[in-house]
C-alpha cells in the first residue's frame, strides 16, 4: 500500500493527463488577456489584421503594404482562429492562439520523433524538455510565425524517424513537414529540411531501408506540391511579385560572416536561449560518440539537424532571439536520447541547478514588483521608474495573492516531485511554467502599458479628426508601428521616399536614433512621447508649410 508522501507527489517525467495540463497551463496563460506588445507580437498581427478586414489571405500585407517576411501558413490560420473565436475574444487574443497551436504541434510532434528513434520513454522527457528550453517561453505567447516553421521541422523529423518502419507514411509526413516549414517561413524552411530529406537514404540502415529513393522523391515531391500551389496562386494573381518575393528570400537565406564579428554576442544569446538542451545534447554525443556513422539515425539524423540550424541562425539574418528558434527542436531531439542515461551526480546537479534557477529569477520577479509598488528597492525602483513614469497605480490586492500561491507552488518543486533519472526535466518544465505564470500575474499591467501602441493610435486618430489632408508621409516608422496605426485606428502611411506631396508627416524617433528629414518645409502639429531613458519613443506628427 502507498504511503501518503508517494499519494501526494508527481511522477517524473509527467505522463497522461499531467502532462496535457501543464502544457495547456504553459501554452495558455500569458498568450491571451492582453493587447498586442510591441515588437513581433504586433508586426505579425498587420498580415493577420488585413486577412480580416480587407481579405488579402493570399499575400500578407501590413497597413496596405505587401510584406515579404513570411508566407502566409501563420496568418491564414490566425485569421481563422480570429474567426472562430471572435465572438469570445478580442481578434488579438484569438488570433495569438495560432502560437499555442504551433507550439503545441512542434512539441508534440518532437516528442513522437524522440519515441519513434528511442523508445517509448523518450516521448515524455522531449516534450518536457522542449518546455523548459529558456528561448521558447516568450515567444510561444506572441504573434509569432516562426513557430509554425518549428512545426514543420518538427514533423519532418519524425517522419525521417519512421522511415524504416513504414517508409511511405514516413515519406508522407516528412513531404508534408517540409512543406509547412516553407509555407511558413519561406526558402530558410527548406534549407533546414530538404538537406535531411536528400540524406535521408544514407542515414537509414540499408538491411532496412526499403524505398529510400522513391521515399525521397514522394518526399520533395509533396514539398514541391505544397509550395507551388501557393507560388502559382501568386503567379498568377500578382506576377510581378514573384521576383521580388524571390529576390528578399534569397537575401534572407544568403550566408554572411557580419554576425561573427559579433561572435561573443552570438555565443551567448545561443548559450542562454538553448539551455538546459545544450548541455544535455552534449552529453548524449559523448556518451554514444561510438555509433557516429551513417545508418545510425537515432545519433546522425539530430546531430545533422542541430548542425544545420545552428549553421543557418549563426550565418545568415540578424543576432535576434526569434531568429534562433529553430535550433531548439533539434537540440530537443538530442537531449531527450541523453537525459535519461545522465549519472546521478549530473541528475541531481541538473536538478538542483533547476530548482535554484528558478527561485533565484522568482525572488527577481518579487523585487521588482516590490520596487515598481512600493519603491524598493530604491535603486531599481528609479529604473523602474525611468522607464515608465506614468505608470498608473491600481490594485495589487488579486494579483499578489496568486502570485504567493505561486510561489509556494515553485518552492515545493523539490518536495513533490518523485525522484529519479527524469526529476530534472520534470523540474524544469514545472519551474519554468510557474515562472512564466508569476511573471504574467505580477507584471502584466506594467508590459501592457510600457509595450502598448494603442494610446498613441488613438491620440494620433483625435489629432487628424476633422483636418483635411491627402496623405501622410512617415520616416522612422517601422513596421511594428505602422501595424499598430492601422490595427487601431485605421491610420496609414505612405514611405517618405515616394514622390506624393503628402500634406502630413509622422515621424518616430528613440532616446539612439530619430529620422532624416527635412524639417524647414514641416511645422510640428503634435507629439507624443513614450517611456524613458534608453526606451524613450517620440511620435511627432508635421504639417507642409
Amino acid at each position: 500500500m502507498p504511503d501518503a508522501s508517494s499519494r501526494f507527489s508527481l511522477p517524473t517525467p509527467l505522463q497522461g493527463w499531467s502532462l496535457l495540463a501543464l502544457l495547456a497551463i504553459y501554452l495558455l496563460v500569458g498568450t491571451t488577456g492582453h493587447l498586442p506588445w510591441r515588437g513581433d507580437d504586433l508586426t505579425h498581427l498587420g498580415p493577420i489584421h488585413a486577412i480580416l478586414s480587407r481579405g488579402n489571405w493570399l499575400l500578407p500585407e501590413i497597413a496596405g503594404e505587401i510584406y515579404r517576411e513570411n508566407p502566409p501558413l501563420y496568418y491564414w490560420l490566425g485569421a481563422g482562429l480570429a474567426k472562430l473565436f471572435g465572438g469570445i475574444l478580442p481578434v488579438h487574443d484569438a488570433a495569438r492562439l495560432a502560437s499555442s497551436v504551433f507550439t503545441a504541434a512542434t512539441l508534440y510532434w518532437t516528442g513522437l520523433a524522440a519515441r519513434r528513434m528511442y523508445g517509448t520513454n523518450s516521448f515524455a522527457p522531449a516534450i518536457l524538455l522542449g518546455l523548459g528550453a529558456l528561448g521558447l517561453v516568450v515567444h510561444a505567447h506572441e504573434t509569432q510565425p516562426i513557430l509554425a516553421q518549428l512545426a514543420g521541422m518538427a514533423l519532418c523529423y519524425a517522419g525521417l524517424a519512421e522511415q524504416t518502419e513504414r517508409p511511405w507514411r514516413a515519406a508522407l509526413q516528412t513531404g508534408v513537414g517540409s512543406g509547412i516549414a516553407f509555407l511558413a517561413g519561406g526558402l530558410s524552411g527548406l534549407v533546414l529540411t530538404t538537406p535531411l530529406i536528400l540524406l535521408s537514404p544514407a542515414l537509414c540502415p540499408s538491411h532496412r531501408c526499403r524505398n529510400g529513393i522513391l521515399g525521397t522523391l514522394l518526399s520533395l515531391g509533396i514539398t514541391a506540391t505544397l509550395a507551388g500551389i501557393w507560388l502559382g496562386a501568386v503567379a498568377i494573381n500578382y506576377p510581378a511579385e514573384i521576383p521580388l518575393w524571390w529576390r528578399d528570400e534569397y537575401a534572407s537565406i544568403r550566408p554572411h560572416l557580419a554576425n561573427l564579428t559579433a561572435f561573443n554576442k552570438l555565443i551567448q544569446l545561443l548559450g542562454w536561449f538553448s539551455w538546459p538542451l545544450w548541455p544535455i545534447a552534449g552529453w548524449a554525443v559523448w556518451r554514444n560518440r561510438q555509433q557516429l556513422r551513417l545508418g545510425h539515425p537515432q545519433l546522425t539524423l539530430p546531430i545533422l539537424a542541430s548542425i544545420l540550424a545552428i549553421l543557418f541562425t549563426a550565418l545568415t539574418g540578424s543576432i535576434r532571439p526569434a531568429n534562433m528558434l529553430p535550433i531548439l527542436p533539434p537540440l530537443c531531439l538530442l537531449a531527450a536520447f541523453g537525459v535519461e542515461s545522465l549519472r546521478r551526480g549530473a541528475a541531481n546537479a541538473f536538478d538542483w541547478f533547476g530548482v535554484m534557477t528558478f527561485s533565484f529569477f522568482g525572488l527577481l520577479v518579487w523585487l521588482g514588483w516590490s520596487a515598481l509598488h512600493f519603491g524598493w528597492p530604491p535603486g531599481l525602483a528609479r529604473q523602474v521608474a525611468r522607464i515608465a513614469p506614468d505608470f498608473p497605480e491600481e490594485s495589487i490586492i488579486g494579483g499578489a495573492a496568486v502570485g504567493f500561491i505561486l510561489s509556494a507552488a515553485l518552492l515545493a518543486l523539490p518536495i513533490v516531485t518523485r525522484r529519479g533519472p527524469m526529476r530534472g526535466a520534470t523540474n524544469w518544465a514545472l519551474g519554468l511554467t510557474l515562472l512564466w505564470c508569476l511573471a504574467v500575474t505580477l507584471w502584466q499591467p506594467w508590459f501592457a502599458y510600457t509595450k502598448n501602441y494603442q494610446p498613441v493610435a488613438n491620440e494620433l486618430a483625435k489629432a487628424l479628426d476633422g483636418r483635411s489632408y491627402n496623405c501622410i508621409k512617415r520616416a522612422g516608422i517601422g513596421d511594428t508601428q505602422r501595424a499598430a496605426l492601422d490595427y487601431f485606428s485605421g491610420i496609414r502611411t505612405v514611405s517618405y521616399r515616394r514622390q506624393e506631396q503628402c500634406d502630413l508627416l509622422l515621424t518616430y524617433a528613440t532616446a539612439n536614433s530619430s529620422p532624416n528629414v527635412t524639417k524647414d518645409e514641416w511645422n510640428p502639429i503634435w507629439q507624443r512621447r513614450l517611456g524613458g531613458g534608453r526606451k524613450t519613443e517620440i511620435f511627432k506628427l508635421y504639417q507642409r508649410n
